[in-house]
């Protein structure tokens, strides 16, 4: 080809630039400036405007002329291109959360009436309020209880009993929560949390629903091409994600834990697919590089919770924090103190790998005598409490000394606590191991005060394995030694499978080591769909007495409507023959429930009744229990428009335009939607969807504008008296507002002044004529003509 011009479009790795540059071809080389380069998308450090051999520049750099398309086909090192990001991190999709000001009344009324001979029933009554706005909540709740009728000699008991008064202010920007009042303590895996009444200021990274704080895998790659990558986790399709050349990363990983395998599948423009394997094992107990979660709390130690309305003791501190160092390092350090006792410790989180999570931590304590309760009371009720050991209990937590007869309490001094333990978990089967090892002088705030010792060693083993079809078989293995070296270990087998349909079948035993018998239970569950569900089940306890037991429910519709509750139980046990029966409904304002219990002809009767009442927008709206956020819709004064929230609808409207959305999750982005289609044809609303986040225990009124129009439907004619040809365009004069002549010269004006000028442009001839519309009211719809249109 002899030197020449050619005016080409400049195509690099494939990608289109969208640009034709005139490209100077001589002795066999292609020309362009780096500043012509640079605009087309090669990546060159260097600018300049004098002409340059594109194929000189770098000797990986390859040019190619393409004739029939009029081309010139760059290509580039895939390291030279700016590296992607496939997926939206959380930054780009927050939204602040907001809150409106009101005050909410949640209750839950219960009545019981018994045959029993001793008390013949109780009413009580859970109640909840609370003060919201910009400035946070203020909540309080707690219970009132009073007895129907107690036989003589028989203590009644009437009264209110108070448990939480919390003022809490959630920054979400922050991600910090700051609380004052009836707080709990932060606590870690090998720590326990206390009540206090005081302050507290935390990180909370709930207040972020789109940030996942544990470690996330990313996957790398690399096109030479315009490609689509797809990518699997364990085999299923999680992402697909359209990249240009050069390097990438998949960040929007879906939420996973444990190992696991991803194959990123890359796939040009001609089909040529290359797969990538990639293990992965994701720790959700650790937290990500440059994360720090904390909390710091200081006040009285709360006593007798449930019990007393406002027992508090002595002052009491405490705090911790995690930080993430690396995705595979978390450490941790917690410290508390009171008087007479002072308690600090540290620990930390590994990911080994593909092979697990280990953690280890260790703390230490100091005491002294007056740490613990000292009287005589607290010896003789303690004394006189019996048990076997730990039973049913919580293993990992303390447990408390229930000897007989006088109990010493414990002894001040120095302590120290190990805890070492190791999870691992797959698709196929899961491990876990914790073993907590105290020394005699061990404490923490937990035994602040109390004469409860806390257990010496306690070991735990779980695991589960998934048989396929076949099922899931679980096991357990739990062994404590208490601060009397009294030994109790459990082992328990479980064992469930799905059958037909959503059919399920649940089997379980343990055996407590050295005891006698085991315990165990079969159960199968059997769903109708919409008709409720029956369930089968037959127990055993240790003295090998069996009991069955058969279901038959239905929970109520997320949209209201009506539940029931059937059962009957028999067996070798003392409650055979056991019959109960319960009725549910959920309305717009409230829900309802009762039933019968009881057996051999002995009944029980009871009846709840639970919603909330809202003052908001000047008004007070009676809804369902709000358990966390709500929202207040208004359509600004139009009834009957129905209202969805996250696409599923919630109701219409009242007459004055309002509707109470009870049960929105705080903090998330949620989408709420009316449908205009209801409303009056002359009546607008520029918005129809919106999507918001409200703080958690507060309410938000969310306003969809509505706006009356002052419309026109006009017939338009020429001077001969015929109407305009269809499709000429309409103007209308200090109005963005476009309109074009329909059928018979017609023509409709979304919104119109008083006096209006018209300009049309004919469409069978391009001629301009102009007419002057006047309406003869504010609003509404005005049919006018016919009007002349004249040059």
């Amino acid at each position: 080809m002899p030197d020449t011009v050619l005016y080409l479009e400049i195509v690099v790795n494939g990608q289109p630039g969208g640009q034709v540059l005139p490209v100077e071809y001589r002795g066999g080389h292609y020309y362009l400036t780096p500043d012509q380069l640079r605009s087309a998308g090669v990546p060159l450090q260097q600018g300049g405007s004098q002409p340059v051999a594109v194929d000189r520049i770098d000797s990986r750099l390859q040019v190619a002329y393409s004739g029939e398309t009029q081309q010139l086909l760059i290509t580039v090192p895939g390291d030279w291109l700016p590296e992607q990001r496939v997926g939206e991190g959380p930054a780009e999709n927050f939204l602040p959360a907001e809150s409106s000001t009101g005050l909410l009344f949640n209750y839950e009324v219960y009545a019981n009436q018994t045959p029993d001979a001793q008390s013949h029933g109780y009413v009580s009554a859970w109640t909840e309020q609370r003060l919201f706005g910009g400035f946070g909540a203020f909540v309080n709740n707690g219970l009132y209880r009073r007895d129907l009728g107690s036989a003589q000699g028989v203590a009644a008991e009437n009264r209110y009993i108070r448990y939480d008064t919390q003022w809490q202010y959630n920054d979400d920007v922050n991600m910090m929560s700051y609380s004052a009042g009836d707080v709990i303590t932060g606590a870690l895996p090998w720590s326990s949390a206390v009540r206090l009444g005081g302050l507290q200021v935390s990180r909370n990274f709930s207040t972020r629903p789109d940030l996942i704080t544990y470690p996330l895998p990313a996957f790398a790659g690399q096109a030479a091409v315009p490609s689509t990558v797809d990518l699997y986790i364990n085999s299923y399709k999680t992402n697909s994600s359209q990249v240009n050349p050069g390097p990438f990363t998949i960040d929007s990983v879906p939420f996973v834990s444990g190992a696991g395998e991803a194959t990123v599948v890359t796939t040009d423009a001609l089909g040529r697919q290359v797969s990538t394997v990639v293990p992965f094992y994701v720790a959700s107990e650790l937290l990500q590089a440059g994360l720090t979660d904390y909390s710091v709390s200081a006040g009285a130690i709360r006593q007798n919770y449930g019990i007393r309305s406002a027992d508090y003791g002595e002052p009491a501190a405490s705090g911790l924090v995690r930080h993430g160092l690396t995705d595979w390092l978390t450490l941790e350090a917690q410290a508390e103190g009171a008087p007479g006792m002072a308690v600090g410790g540290a620990g930390a989180g590994v990911r080994l790998g593909r092979l697990g999570v280990l953690n280890l931590a260790w703390s230490g304590s100091s005491s002294r005598n007056d740490a613990f309760d000292q009287s005589e009371q607290a010896a003789q009720a303690l004394g006189n409490r019996t048990g076997a050991g730990l039973g049913d209990s919580d293993v990992s937590g303390p447990i408390t000394d229930y000897s007989t007869g006088f109990t010493p309490p414990p002894e001040g001094g120095r302590g120290n606590q190990v805890s070492l333990g190791y999870a691992y978990s797959t698709t196929l089967f899961s491990l876990n191991a914790q073993r907590i090892l105290r020394s005699e002088r061990y404490a923490d705030l937990s035994n602040y005060n109390t004469r409860s010792r806390l257990s010496r060693r306690s070991d735990q083993l779980t695991g589960s394995i998934s048989l396929g079809r076949f099922g899931t078989l679980g096991s357990g293995y739990f062994d404590v030694r208490d601060a009397l070296g009294r030994r109790t270990r459990l082992v328990n087998l479980s064992y469930s499978k799905s059958l037909w349909g959503n059919s399920t079948f649940y089997a379980t035993a343990n055996r407590a080591i050295g005891g006698e018998g085991f315990n165990a239970q079969l159960m199968l569950s059997i769903p109708f769909g919409d008709a409720g569900t029956a369930s089968f089940s037959a127990t055993r306890d240790t003295d090998n007495q069996w009991n069955g037991r058969a279901t038959y429910s239905r929970a109520i519709p997320t949209d209201g409507g009506f539940g029931w509750n059937l059962a009957y139980a028999d067996g070798q046990v003392s409650n055979s023959q056991y019959q109960q029966a319960d009725l549910s409904w959920r309305g717009d304002h409230l829900e309802t429930r009762g039933g019968v219990y009881g057996s051999r002809g002995r009944f029980s009767r009871w009846g709840q009744v639970s919603g909330s009442l809202v003052a908001m927008a000047g008004r007070v709206y009676a809804a369902n229990q709000v358990n966390d956020a709500f929202a207040l819709i208004s359509t600004s004064g139009y009834g009957g428009i129905p209202v969805s929230y996250e696409n599923q609808r919630i109701g219409e409207t009242d007459e004055r335009g309002y509707l109470l959305v009870p049960s929105v999750t705080s903090f998330y982005h949620a989408r709420f939607q009316i449908d205009p289609l209801n409303l009056p044809a002359e009546v607008s609303t520029p918005t129809v969807e919106q999507t918001r986040a409200i703080r958690r225990d507060s309410g938000l009124l969310i306003t969809f504008p509505v706006k009356t129009l002052s419309s026109a439907n006009l017939t338009l004619v020429g001077p001969d008296g015929q109407p305009l040809p269809n499709g000429s365009p309409v103007s209308l004069a200090g109005s963005a507002q476009k309109s074009y002549v329909g059928w018979d010269g017609l023509v409709w004006l979304e919104e119109v002044q008083r006096e209006n000028l018209l300009t049309i442009t004919r469409a069978d001839d391009g001629s301009v004529c102009r007419v002057t519309v006047r309406v003869p009211r504010p609003q509404g719809i005005h049919n006018l003509g016919p009007l002349v249109c004249r040059p």
